[in-house]
């Protein structure tokens, strides 16, 4: 029986020293008793009685009045343990967080100063940020208060393209670009003049939870500069016109009479002049579309396979010294209503950039079919070159751009002038067709596409009017 008791009273002098080394180092480490003595007074008071007690376990102050029980002195050191515990792990997440708001502050303010337009927008297109430069483009009146509010872009910026450049974005979660002209809904109201139109260009790539970022850019200056230079080079070309027209006639008349073994000087000075009268004419062409001027077409039936076999005869010597063929896909006759020298000079144009960049031994593909649903005809020109960079492929019918010429395979020729695709692709446009390029996943070579309608706009018009 004594060795009962012993236990008992072992015990309970266990629960107290446990209870009081715990209460101690709580109390110590919170700073919950206000002085030393103070303290170690209401520590010696939770022992000095053993009975329960009816106060509140959370009540602090109480402490010092009401004694309390071993069970209750254990309960109370848990839930200061808690209590505790809660405050060692408070401070760390407040500096965390702290310090997380610091750098989206940062980053916002970096955005703020960069000289281009960013927008983000949510999954649901509502605008989450948007810079000062962005506010300026678009037209967004309170960009802070708009990005707080989480308005919709829709109602903010009314723009066709810029939508369709985050929808894509969204579809498919890759980075894309895109080039617009953004045009003002309504003029600006502190300006009774409509304000002028914008020039733009978006980059945007996908982000977290849904969201889309958009990088806003002013191509004004751009335009500004490729027009100056299109019209500077237009006016050169108005002036070598003459000039060239006067030596080719004096060398074809020294042609005639030189003696013959000669007469190859000639022929290649006149080979040369001939090449600088065509570079001025197409640059007399593209020219005439920049002041709104379409060219003037000669609307007749054409066999559209046969003008391509003949173009391609034109360019069989130079074929033949890269040692590329041609080989033909499709059906073997379509009529189309076209401008026959200009859809000659279509096809002699893109028959040349391929074998300029064929390799030896390969083929030239063309592939034509015939859409019936649209009344179009679909034309391919494929080659077994490098291919076009995927940075190049946005700016290939730009004029005067030129693909690096170490992806050529005969790195010593002369380099085209520039021009070809682009006069192609305005030969298209005034036939109201359509030309794109990309890169053919079999070959890995260029492929360029052409549609074009089989009737031309004005004799589809003449008919509607008579019927």
């Amino acid at each position: 029986m004594a060795l009962v008791w012993f236990g008992l009273g072992f015990g309970s002098c266990l629960v107290w020293v446990i209870a009081l080394r715990v209460w101690a180092r709580r109390l110590h480490s919170n700073n919950r008793l206000k002085n030393s003595r103070k303290g170690w007074r209401s520590i010696a008071r939770l022992f000095s009685d053993r009975h329960s007690s009816s106060a509140d376990f959370g009540d602090l102050n109480g402490l010092s009045e009401q004694p309390l029980s071993p069970l209750a002195t254990l309960t109370l050191a848990w839930q200061l343990d808690q209590i505790n515990n809660n405050e060692q792990v408070a401070p760390p997440v407040d500096r965390k967080t702290s310090h997380l708001q610091a750098q989206q502050n940062n980053w916002q303010q970096i955005i703020n100063q960069v000289p281009l337009g960013y927008i983000q927008v949510d999954e649901e297109n509502r605008l989450v940020f948007c810079n000062h430069p962005a506010c300026g483009l678009l037209g967004i009146p309170n960009c802070l208060e708009s990005a707080t509010n989480r308005r919709f872009l829709l109602q903010l910026v009314r723009s066709y393209e810029l939508d369709q450049l985050i929808q894509k974005t969204r579809d498919d979660r890759q980075n894309h670009n895109a080039e617009w002209v953004f045009h003002w809904v309504e003029p600006d109201p502190l300006n009774p003049h409509q304000r002028q139109d914008i020039p733009l260009q978006g980059y945007s790539f996908p982000l977290a939870d849904g969201h889309i970022g958009i990088f806003i850019q002013d191509c004004t200056e751009k335009v500004t500069l490729i027009q100056q230079r299109d019209r500077w080079a237009s006016d050169v070309a108005h002036e070598l016109k003459t000039p060239l027209t006067s030596i080719r006639l004096v060398a074809e008349t020294l042609q005639a009479r030189i003696e013959p073994d000669l007469r190859i000087w000639i022929d290649r000075l006149l080979d040369e002049i001939l090449r600088l009268s065509n570079l001025v004419q197409d640059l007399l062409d593209l020219g005439q579309t920049d002041i709104g001027m379409p060219l003037k077409l000669n609307i007749q039936t054409i066999d559209l396979v046969q003008l391509i076999k003949s173009a391609w005869s034109s360019l069989e010597p130079l074929a033949q010294k890269q040692r590329v063929r041609l080989e033909y896909q499709g059906i073997e006759q379509i009529e189309l209503e076209a401008d026959q020298s200009r859809i000659f000079r279509l096809f002699l144009n893109l028959l040349d950039n391929a074998i300029k960049y064929s390799p030896a031994l390969q083929i030239i593909l063309v592939v034509v079919e015939l859409v019936e649903t649209d009344q179009q005809v679909l034309i391919q020109v494929i080659d077994s070159g490098p291919g076009f960079p995927a940075e190049s492929l946005p700016h290939v019918f730009d004029r005067f751009y030129r693909v690096d010429q170490s992806r050529a395979r005969h790195m010593n020729e002369k380099g085209g002038s520039g021009l070809g695709l682009a006069i192609a692709r305005q030969i298209v446009q005034t036939h109201h067709g359509k030309i794109t390029v990309s890169n053919d996943p079999d070959t890995g070579g260029a492929c360029i596409e052409v549609r074009l309608p089989l009737h031309h706009a004005s004799n589809v018009l003449t008919q509607n009017s008579l019927n």
